[in-house]
């Protein structure tokens, strides 16, 4: 059984090692195996850190993952733990504020030009985990030195292009998946949780399948750059990277 040190195993579930040991610390991790001074780590420990990305991108706040987990234990069916359904946490405009440390006047503002999107149902409306992650993206990217002005710009693109795929998503998904299930002749409630279970699984496909073709862009466009404009250690500092599989994020499977 293939086993890994910490700085492997944070590579290959695309982490930090500094989050791998806070999950760790905070129990939701099991211990590994110990020789001598050297960690080791195994699939379980693999496959638990995909568990929590995954709890992650449905929302889940760290709180509730612990909650979801059970805190310092170990769960016998990792699958089965991810199908524990644990309400969203509900987020305020003033709650995110304090959770990214944004002034709410510009989590309007990015409000307004989309790309802070808060959840909606009638007239009601709040934020998620989701959202302060989205946020302090933003803010990496910014604190990286990128204009917010040139952000937007290249961002509104985006969006447009976005909603565009989103529209043509969902009439698949209306014409292919709802409307056999329509015609199959289950009860209302068989019907409705199949709806959103086969809409769950077209987000999330159609999620990583977008993710994976931007990200492949970008790094392709990054090369062809490098090779113009770049130094020679750049170029070989870039290889090296991507031999490495360090700059893609890690897209759930």
């Amino acid at each position: 059984m293939k086993e890994y040190r910490v700085q492997e195993l944070a590579r290959e579930a695309g982490i930090t090692v500094e989050l791998l040991r806070s999950y760790q610390s905070k129990g939701l991790l099991p211990a590994p195996r110990h020789e001598g001074r050297v960690a080791w780590y195994g699939a379980r420990h693999l496959e638990r850190l995909r568990l929590i990305r995954d709890l992650k991108d449905r929302g889940y706040s760290l709180r509730m993952i612990e909650r979801t987990l059970g805190r310092g234990t170990e769960q016998p069916d990792d699958t089965a733990a991810a199908a524990i359904e644990v309400p969203q946490e509900h987020l305020t405009l003033a709650q995110l504020a304090e959770r990214t440390r944004v002034p709410p006047a510009m989590l309007r503002s990015l409000e307004a030009s989309g790309v802070l999107r808060p959840r909606r149902s009638g007239r009601e409306r709040w934020y998620t985990e989701a959202d302060v992650g989205a946020v302090r993206m933003l803010l990496s990217l910014l604190g990286g030195g990128l204009p917010m002005e040139e952000f937007m710009r290249v961002a509104s693109a985006q969006l447009e292009t976005a909603q565009e795929v989103a529209e043509g998503a969902v009439d698949l998904f209306m014409t292919y998946a709802r409307a056999p299930l329509l015609e199959a002749g289950l009860s209302r409630r068989e019907e409705a949780e199949r709806m959103v279970a086969s809409l769950r699984l077209m987000m999330h496909a159609a999620t990583a399948l977008m993710t994976y073709n931007f990200q492949r862009m970008v790094l392709a466009t990054a090369q062809q750059a490098l090779e113009k404009e770049g130094s020679a250690s750049e170029r070989a500092a870039l290889k090296r990277e991507l031999e490495r599989r360090r700059l893609e994020l890690a897209i759930p499977a």
